[in-house]
């Protein structure tokens, strides 16, 4: 997009907010506000810098009463989520506390963004809004029905599906990661998984510490998970093997409690596993080893920098565990 594009949505985006501060006062501001709103978000990877989103909010609360109203707002919600959702987490997570996405305004507005028959760029653009909402969402369970749950679970993980298909764009991969881990972390959340979307799991080795998604760090406290996946693995679910191997390339990540339960677990089990399934565990460890190798020597080998360092500690506690995970190798299958 030429700079002079650029500029243009910029700007258009400083009127729209100009333009809805009045909206309460004269709603014949409503078609200038949501022109402007088109014309400032594009998806040709440049969007204006959002700050608060109160403004974006408010508009999004009107679009959803009018569309519990019978309108359709599928244009203007995908805008909105799709300027949402690719900012980052620190520019727009305070503005989006502030808002109970709880109620059931926009609770059912995020169901029916994510239906069957929503526009693709709507379900993607809301697939990625989700990752803000991780811990609002799924940190509580006091609020939703098992049936309410279901269906937003459902209609996110095919609309996950759906938009995969087209783009594995990283932001896309890591916000379906971010739910993911977020549902994972909540015993009644991860109920209503299916069993198809554990193949996202596949995603997370080798992603950089600081693009772990957070939801990942409240599972790596969880001592909860470990006995889930057994449990789903006894019924023909394959996301017992995925987790343990990623949980071993994370180990200095771990809990204290959640890197014994796993050191006990692959134990537990290392007569069952076979010679490539343990292969497997140790190649995905080696692959991070290699990985935050290959961070301290992108740095000068003398570096005493709070970074290196602690990248130093975490090598020597991937190799410690390496070599536990090297016991286990031998008695395998």
């Amino acid at each position: 997009m030429s700079l002079e594009h650029q500029e243009a949505c910029v700007e258009s985006f400083g009127l729209f907010r100009k333009v809805v501060a009045n909206l309460d006062s004269d709603n014949w501001f409503r078609r200038p506000a949501e022109l402007l709103l088109v014309g400032a978000f594009k998806w040709d990877g440049f969007r204006p810098f959002v700050g608060d989103p109160t403004d974006l909010l408010h508009f999004l609360r009107r679009c959803l009463l009018d569309q519990e109203g019978g309108l359709v707002r599928d244009e203007l919600i995908e805008q909105i989520m799709f300027a949402l959702g690719e900012a980052p987490g620190d520019e727009v997570g305070e503005g989006l506390a502030k808002l109970d996405f709880t109620e059931p305004l926009f609770f059912n507005g995020l169901c029916h963004a994510l239906r069957n028959d929503a526009p693709h760029r709507l379900r993607r653009a809301t697939v990625t809004f989700l990752r803000h909402l991780d811990t609002q969402l799924f940190g509580t369970n006091g609020t939703f029905t098992e049936g309410r749950a279901t269906k937003l679970v459902s209609r996110w993980s095919t609309s996950v599906y759906e938009s995969l298909k087209t783009s594995k764009q990283p932001l896309l991969v890591r916000a379906s990661l971010t739910t993911l881990l977020g549902l994972l972390d909540s015993p009644f959340w991860r109920k209503c998984i299916p069993d198809e979307r554990w193949d996202l799991l596949r995603y997370l080795n080798g992603i950089d510490d600081e693009l772990m998604p957070p939801s990942a760090y409240r599972c790596f406290r969880n001592q909860s998970i470990i006995p889930h996946l057994l449990e789903l693995q006894e019924r023909g679910v394959n996301a017992f093997t995925p987790w343990i191997a990623f949980m071993w390339a994370r180990y200095p990540d771990l809990s204290k409690g959640v890197a014994t339960q796993l050191g006990h677990t692959t134990w537990g089990v290392a007569y069952s596993l076979s010679k490539s399934t343990v292969a497997f565990y140790a190649s995905t460890m080696d692959g991070e080893i290699e990985r935050v190798r290959g961070e301290i020597n992108s740095h000068h080998s003398w570096s005493f920098e709070e970074a290196i360092v602690r990248l130093r500690a975490r090598r020597g506690a991937l190799q410690l565990a390496r070599q536990e995970l090297a016991r286990i190798e031998r008695i395998a299958g």
